[in-house]
């Protein structure tokens, strides 16, 4: 009876573990992914700084 217990508790410990783990995938890869906007963010920036104040400049909607 405590084996039967131990093994169904064992079990949804191990799915929950298994649901998680795939939570923290994807959560490291949307913060793989938000790090490289943000470094292109900034070489953007980098690049818009050296433009004189009265340059017209458009942008990318596509």
């Amino acid at each position: 009876m405590a084996d039967e217990a131990n093994r169904t508790a064992f079990m949804e410990i191990q799915g929950r573990m298994i649901e998680i783990t795939g939570k923290l995938k994807q959560v490291q890869t949307q913060m793989r992914n938000k790090e490289g906007e943000r470094k292109r963010a900034f070489l953007t920036l980098e690049e818009l700084k050296q433009l004189p104040d009265d340059t017209n400049t458009y942008k990318s909607i596509g």
